[in-house]
């Protein structure tokens, strides 16, 4: 089969080809998928970039977390899953899982049924950004009537965490740049501010939640006080996170996300109800990977990059 491969360490046009590779086989708990599409997220780029673990990231010269596809075998002890079964997952991470191929073996417990209302392209997208969402949330304690501030609501992550606030009852105020304003409304955004707009941030009142999606970046002031819920996806400097604690930020807490099916569930059950859409800024090619890479490296990207393996699954 064919797979996208890593040189080592450097630019994509350096590092990365297409090499021919052994189809794998499904052991006991899991599944041998067809891959129809994978999403490519800025932890694949940095990853490709250094050649080297990121704390529990584990760097692997076969790519790729992302996939969604088809079932096409199954291995001992993996559930219901049959041949035929049209199938998404974050696989194995933050363990490498070797998705960027034309077949990929898959934990069963980290599959969902992919949502019919997607395509394939968004539903290989999906699973990394909307787990990060979800279980951000999930940490934030996020609930009906609370109001949610996203700190970069038009990224990958970002705009399928307002997407998802709302869908839990919440008030969303979002940054963006003009330019992608609209969008965010069309996502169920309440409030969106431009992030250069210093008036505007610092008349933003105190928020149940913040989520935090883009590096280097701190909620204002007026936003934060006692009790208010802070996740990052990106970090945060000791002196941001005492900084945050001071304002009375209560947790201030950076998530890893982790593959999990049953949660997968549960977004294409809300894909399904009208309540989530994926937008993908870009589609690409398996032979076009190297571009694709260079797209989500210069930080521009509104929702998510596809990457098509096999546009027929």
């Amino acid at each position: 089969m064919r797979s996208a491969k890593y040189s080592g360490p450097g630019s994509a046009a350096e590092v990365i080809s297409i090499s021919e590779v052994e189809i794998p086989v499904a052991g006991p708990g899991e599944v041998l998928v067809k891959v129809g599409a994978v999403g490519l997220n800025p932890v694949d780029v940095k990853i490709r970039a250094a050649a080297t673990d990121f704390g529990p990231i584990r760097y692997t010269d076969h790519p790729g977390w992302d996939v969604a596809g088809v079932v096409s075998d199954v291995g001992d002890d993996a559930g219901e899953w049959a041949p035929g079964d049209r199938v998404f997952a974050l696989a194995a991470f933050p363990d490498a899982a070797h998705t960027l191929a034309e077949y990929a073996v898959v934990r069963a417990r980290d599959l969902a049924a992919a949502p019919a209302s997607w395509s394939i392209a968004q539903a290989g997208a999906a699973p990394l950004a909307a787990l990060t969402a979800w279980q951000a949330l999930d940490v934030a304690e996020v609930r009906s009537g609370q109001r949610v501030l996203v700190l970069g609501g038009a990224g990958g992550v970002g705009h399928l965490a307002v997407q998802l606030a709302k869908a839990r009852g919440a008030e969303v105020i979002a940054t963006a740049r003009p330019g992608k304003q609209e969008l965010l409304r069309s996502w169920g955004a309440d409030t969106v501010i431009d992030y250069r707009d210093e008036a505007a941030l610092a008349g933003i009142e105190r928020v149940d939640a913040v989520l935090i999606t883009v590096d280097d970046t701190l909620p204002p002031r007026g936003a934060v006080a006692d009790g208010t819920a802070v996740v990052t996806i990106t970090g945060l400097a000791d002196a941001q996170r005492a900084q945050l604690a001071g304002w009375g930020a209560d947790p201030v807490t950076r998530i890893l996300v982790a593959a999990n099916g049953a949660q997968l569930t549960e977004i294409a059950a809300l894909a399904d109800a009208g309540e989530l859409t994926v937008h993908l800024d870009a589609e690409y090619g398996l032979d076009d990977l190297v571009a694709a890479h260079e797209r989500v490296e210069t930080g521009r990207v509104t929702g998510k990059v596809a990457v098509i393996v096999d546009a027929d699954v």
